[in-house]
């Protein structure tokens, strides 16, 4: 009775993914032309960040608004699939692009999301760090740097042999971790989304695992995967826990809706600037002074924080 549900259930998860191949590589072409006429509309992806859904939205920090106005680009590409019937179609690659601006030398910044699947079920969103060129000010306050510089110790470490569990005995384990520990989640910035990891599976082992082949990779989780319930390999070094999280409304939400946000906020400031007219008539057909310091408008619907 139970694998009958099992096996249900898996083919209408087979299904879905079916359905997401065909409808990405279907609608691919026209999200590029999208894109081109994007480029045409002045600060449309600044616009459509300050509409963005909770998950992006409570994630920005206010020293992170400067340099998301400097946004030209948001691209989201479902990498790993080969053609409409065939590849993972949950992994996603995003692109941000971004005009000169006074914090990193950067003009486009990628970070693939990698779906996997461990020995015990677990599923989800893996990734590797990515390293960004700051000026004179690091956004993340050292935190993208130093998870940078402890993924290439691993690197290190793997080349040459030695067990994972080494690394945490390295100064660049030890510095991290405590920066970490002393560092607020809610304060972190969204640039810290370019650092997240995630649990540490390999994409042999994944692979193993959704064939239910376990045993074929046995010896290579035990130094792979750091731990068979998909735990975090290296514990206490994760910078951006939430990174799945934002890489999902991003690649579901913000980019496909990016038109509809756009006109949302359009639409909202357009009320907003009538209101306020006709606030203004009003108080000057009684003979207030609309240019008061003390006078206070219509208050905004939605701050604007890209204003």
């Amino acid at each position: 009775m139970y694998d009958r549900l099992a096996r249900i259930e898996k083919e209408l998860a087979d299904i879905e993914l079916d359905y997401l191949r065909k409808t990405y590589t279907a609608t691919r072409p026209k999200l590029l032309e999208r894109a081109t006429a994007i480029e045409a509309i002045p600060d449309f992806w600044s616009t459509v960040i300050d509409e963005a859904p909770a998950e992006i939205d409570q994630r920005i920090q206010p020293r992170d608004v400067p340099a998301l106005n400097c946004l030209t680009g948001i691209d989201v590409e479902r990498f790993e699939i080969l053609d409409a019937d065939n590849g993972e179609a949950r992994s996603i690659k995003l692109t941000f692009t971004f005009k000169p601006n006074e914090w990193f030398y950067d003009e486009a910044i990628e970070k693939k999301f990698y779906w996997r699947v461990s020995k015990s079920g677990w599923n989800g969103l893996v990734s590797e760090p990515v390293r960004i060129h700051w000026k004179d000010r690091d956004l993340t306050e050292g935190l993208l740097d130093m998870t940078f510089h402890l993924w290439q110790k691993e690197k290190e470490l793997e080349a040459l042999g030695q067990d994972r569990d080494d690394i945490m005995t390295t100064d660049e384990f030890k510095v991290l971790a405590e920066k970490v520990e002393r560092t607020p989640q809610d304060a972190i910035s969204i640039f810290g989304l370019f650092g997240f990891r995630g649990h540490h599976i390999s994409v042999e082992v994944s692979k193993s695992a959704m064939d239910g082949k376990h045993d074929m990779a046995e010896g290579a989780e035990s130094s792979l995967e750091g731990s068979e319930n998909g735990s975090p390999a290296l514990p206490d070094t994760e910078i951006y826990p939430h990174g799945e999280e934002v890489a999902v409304a991003f690649g579901e939400d913000l980019y496909p809706g990016a038109t509809q946000y756009f006109t949302a906020a359009k639409k909202r400031d357009t009320k907003i600037s009538e209101e306020e007219l006709v606030s203004d008539s009003d108080d000057s057909e009684s003979g207030e002074d609309v240019n008061d310091e003390n006078h206070v408008g219509t208050p905004h619907t939605k701050p604007k924080k890209y204003g």
